[in-house]
C-alpha cells in the first residue's frame, strides 16, 4: 500500500484502498479514515493524509463528525427505550414539564425522532452559537428550548432538526435517567462494544483529534444557490443555527477544545471510522456484535423502518427517516441497498448499516466538502468500490 494510504484491506477488497487513495489525488482529501465490515469481519481499515498541518493521520486519530453523531444518539435512545427508561409515545413534557410551553405540550419523543416536532431553534440562538459556555451548560440549553415555539404544527410535516434533534433528546434522557446522553452512550454502547467515539470528549484525548478545514467555495451554480438558503431568515438556516457567516465557516467553532468537551448529541460527536463501522456492524447483525447485545433485533427493525417520507421543510428536498436514522435517498451515501440506514454529517462523514448484505461502514474526513448535484462524493466513491467487491 503506497502514498497517502495506510492500514489494510481483506483479499478481494483492494479496489477500496485504490478508491481511498484516489480521493487524495482527485477529490481534495486532506486527512481521512474509512472502515468497513462484511458479515462481521473487517474488510477495510484505512487511514491517511494529515490530521493537522504537518501531523500525519494515525490509526488512533479521531475527528468531529457533525450530524453523523445522530446515529450514536439514536442508538442510545433505542437502548433506553428497550430498557423501559423511555417511551417513544409519551409526551416530552411528561419527562420535562417546562417543555410544554409555547404550544409544545403534545410533542412526543416519536416526533423528535422523526423530525416532525417543528422545534428547530429558539429566539436569539445566534447569540449563543459561538459561546462555548452555553453549549457546556445543559441547564441553559434546556431553558432556551423550553421557551421555543414550533416552526410548524407538530406532526403535520417534517424538516430536519439539524441542531435541536440531539439537544432535545439529550434533555429528555437527562430528565428520565439522571444521566447525560453522552454518558448514557458511553455506558450502553461505546464501552460494551469497545468504540472510540465520544459525545463529550475527555480532555486527555484532545491531542488525538484532527483539525477540520472549511469547505472550499462552491463553484457549481446550483450548489451555490442551495447553500445560500442556509441563512438565518430561512427554516434551513434556523434549523442549523446559521448566522450571517453562513454554513461554510464552521470549522473554527468545532476545532475548539471547549466545543469537543460539550455534549452536543446532534453534531458534536468525535470518533474514528472504525468505531462507526463497528457500531453499525452490531445493527447490521440485529443489534449484536461479538456476543454483546446492544438492542434487540425487533428494535433495529422498528427504528430502521420508514416512518417519514416526503418534502423536507428544512433541507428542501425529499428525505426519508426511520426513528432517528436517515434512510436511503439520492443524497445519502448509503450504497445501493434499500435496506441501509444510518446517518451522514456536514462535510462528508457517514456511518451506516446494511442488514441485507451484512455490511457496515464508517468514514471520517477532516476536509469538509459540500457536494454539487450529481457529484460522486468521497464517501460515495468508497462505498461504490466496497459494493463492487461484493459482486
Amino acid at each position: 500500500m503506497s502514498g497517502a494510504v495506510r492500514g489494510s484491506v481483506a483479499p478481494g477488497f483492494e479496489p477500496v484502498a485504490e478508491a481511498f487513495a484516489a480521493n487524495f489525488v482527485g477529490r481534495g482529501e486532506v486527512g481521512a479514515a474509512f472502515s468497513a465490515f462484511v458479515a462481521g469481519a473487517p474488510v477495510a481499515d484505512l487511514w491517511g493524509g494529515e490530521a493537522r498541518p504537518g501531523v500525519p493521520w494515525e490509526a488512533s486519530t479521531m475527528a468531529p463528525v457533525f450530524s453523523t453523531t445522530k446515529g450514536p444518539t439514536t442508538l442510545t435512545v433505542q437502548a433506553l427505550a428497550e430498557q423501559g427508561a423511555l417511551d417513544l409515545d409519551r409526551r416530552v413534557a411528561d419527562y420535562w414539564p417546562e417543555f410544554a410551553a409555547a404550544g409544545k405540550d403534545d410533542i412526543t419523543l416519536r416526533h423528535l425522532l422523526t423530525h416532525t416536532a417543528g422545534v428547530i431553534d429558539f429566539p436569539g440562538y445566534d447569540a449563543v452559537v459561538g459561546d462555548t459556555s452555553w453549549w457546556l451548560d445543559l441547564d441553559a440549553v434546556a431553558a432556551s428550548f423550553a421557551a421555543a415555539a414550533p416552526a410548524w404544527e407538530p406532526g403535520t410535516a417534517h424538516g430536519y432538526h439539524g441542531v435541536s434533534f440531539g439537544l432535545l433528546l439529550g434533555e429528555v434522557v437527562r430528565r428520565a435517567t439522571g444521566s447525560t446522553l453522552g454518558a448514557a452512550f458511553a455506558a450502553l454502547v461505546a464501552r460494551p462494544l469497545g468504540l472510540e467515539f465520544h459525545i463529550g470528549l475527555p480532555p486527555h484525548l484532545a491531542d488525538r483529534v484532527a483539525r477540520l478545514i472549511d469547505a472550499p467555495p462552491a463553484t457549481d451554480p446550483l450548489l451555490a444557490a442551495y447553500l445560500a438558503q442556509f441563512h438565518p431568515s430561512t427554516l434551513t438556516g434556523r434549523a442549523h443555527f446559521i448566522t450571517e457567516t453562513g454554513i461554510s465557516h464552521l470549522a473554527g467553532l468545532f476545532n475548539r477544545e471547549e466545543m469537543w468537551a460539550a455534549e452536543f448529541p446532534s453534531g458534536g460527536g468525535i470518533g474514528n471510522a472504525r468505531a462507526l463501522a463497528a457500531m453499525y456492524d452490531a445493527l447490521a447483525d440485529g443489534g449484536t456484535r461479538d456476543g454483546v447485545r446492544v438492542v434487540s433485533e425487533e428494535s433495529v427493525a422498528r427504528h430502521a423502518a420508514e416512518a417519514r417520507r416526503g418534502p423536507d421543510l428544512v433541507l428542501l428536498y425529499e428525505t426519508r427517516y426511520g426513528l432517528g436514522y436517515q434512510l436511503p435517498t439520492p443524497y445519502a451515501d448509503f450504497g445501493p441497498s434499500p435496506a441501509a440506514f444510518g446517518h451522514g454529517g456536514l462535510g462528508g462523514s457517514v456511518g451506516f448499516a446494511d442488514p441485507a448484505h451484512r455490511v457496515a461502514v464508517g468514514y471520517v474526513p477532516n476536509q469538509l466538502h459540500h457536494a454539487a448535484p450529481g457529484e460522486v462524493t468521497r464517501a460515495g466513491a468508497l462505498v461504490a468500490a466496497l459494493y463492487e467487491c461484493l459482486r
